[in-house]
């Protein structure tokens, strides 16, 4: 390996780990605007991660799957969420299933099975070293999120922090997938976040509106 390939894969790594603290972040907080925060810096750091991938490469389509990522999850989806949450005046997360020091202890937990899972997995491919176990950590803690928490925007945060770990897994491995697959995800992923903050907005009406003060 080159000294190039070496700072730029340390660069990556610096990024992927980044990431990993701000998906933790999600477990580790109850406010809801705090958790959107920590999407949109995820995504800005996934953005910069496929940028480098893309340009190290030169598999020049990533730079699609990097300006995609830049408007949609770093601009229009974290905007929505915000507006979901200001239109229904619901600033905190309720009492989580479990408590957040225990949410973050089983955090830790998962993010060492990762590191274990993935330490025998190698791919001519692969020049990044923390990328891969950091995917696998962050679809395990986003699906943990959603079994533990109440809240249908933190759910929806779960959701879109394994959808970030998948795609993380695709370009630290081999370099995305291809265009219109990943340009169909992005669009399943989207039309998901609108759905979903939708029916969050229309049940909150409702009980405004029909249940007894």
């Amino acid at each position: 390996m080159t000294k190039y390939v070496i700072v730029n894969s340390r660069i990556i790594d610096i990024l992927a780990v980044l990431m990993l603290m701000s998906t933790i972040l999600l477990v580790g907080t109850s406010r809801l605007k705090v958790s959107i925060w920590a999407y949109a810096i995820r995504s800005f750091l996934l953005m910069l991660i496929s940028g480098s991938i893309a340009y190290f490469s030169g598999i020049y389509h990533i730079f699609i799957d990097t300006g995609i990522s830049l408007v949609l999850k770093v601009i229009i989806i974290p905007g929505f969420l915000f507006y979901i949450v200001n239109k229904t005046k619901v600033k905190t997360e309720v009492r989580s299933i479990i408590s957040y020091p225990l949410s973050l202890l089983i955090s830790g937990g998962l993010v060492l099975i990762a590191y274990y899972a993935t330490q025998s997995i190698k791919f001519e491919t692969v020049f990044i070293q923390h990328c891969l176990p950091v995917s696998l950590a962050m679809i395990l803690i986003g699906f943990f999120v959603m079994v533990i928490r109440r809240r249908s925007i933190t759910q929806i945060l779960g959701l879109l922090a394994m959808e970030d770990g998948i795609f993380l897994a695709a370009l630290s491995t081999c370099y995305g997938m291809p265009l219109l697959v990943e340009l169909g995800i992005f669009f399943d992923i989207f039309l998901s976040v609108i759905i979903m903050g939708i029916s969050v907005y229309n049940i909150k009406t409702f009980r405004v509106k029909h249940l007894p003060k």
